[in-house]
């Protein structure tokens, strides 16, 4: 078994990782025009995926076992369920790199007769993006119409009648005052 530099999820080390892939993925929307043609114009990159199948024993050869021996594959087992369903973002350290912000997508613990207590641990890794929220006000003018800066009116969220003689439309039972932005704007006092 040919061994590599031990990896670390987030303080858990183990001893060696026995195969890794990196796997980034892009798309290009394309449109359809007129002509019969279609066109595209951007490209939209994937959240980037980590593979690795990795190696933990009660008797590491490539560092010292900060669990003291016996017990070791159980705790590194325990540790990594605890992060799993803490649904927490974790750091990897590979032999070839550093990935933050990354969400565990599955974990396959499993054993097997050639190894005996040791574990051969598949995992697969994907990289979270964090954004922020921002808020903003909606300044008086946008609720004003044309030139004169009248209010803009409201719109009703209650359904006209359809039949006996009526044209359709709004009612206006004095009860709701309409659409979404007048409950905004008479919330912020702008009305």
């Amino acid at each position: 078994m040919a061994t590599k530099q031990p990896v670390n999820i987030n303080g858990i080390e183990f001893d060696a990782l026995l195969n890794e892939e990196y796997a980034m993925e892009a798309s290009s929307p394309e449109y359809i025009v007129e002509s019969g043609y279609t066109i595209g114009d951007s490209i939209i990159l994937s959240a980037e995926n980590l593979s690795m199948t990795l190696f933990v024993s009660d008797k590491p050869v490539t560092f010292k076992s900060r669990f003291g021996g016996g017990g070791r594959v159980d705790s590194v087992v325990k540790s990594l369920k605890e992060l799993y369903y803490a649904k927490e973002l974790v750091s990897v350290t590979t032999p070839d790199a550093h990935y933050d912000n990354m969400a565990i997508e599955s974990l396959t613990i499993s054993r097997t007769n050639e190894y005996g207590y040791a574990r051969e641990i598949p995992i697969r890794l994907k990289h979270i993006r964090i954004t922020k929220s921002q808020t903003t006000t909606i300044p008086a003018s946008y609720l004003k119409s044309g030139a004169t800066g009248a209010a803009a009116g409201t719109a009703s969220t209650t359904a006209g009648s359809s039949g006996g003689g009526s044209s359709g439309g709004s009612s206006d039972s004095g009860k709701s005052k309409g659409s979404i932005l007048y409950g905004l704007a008479s919330g912020a006092g702008l009305i």
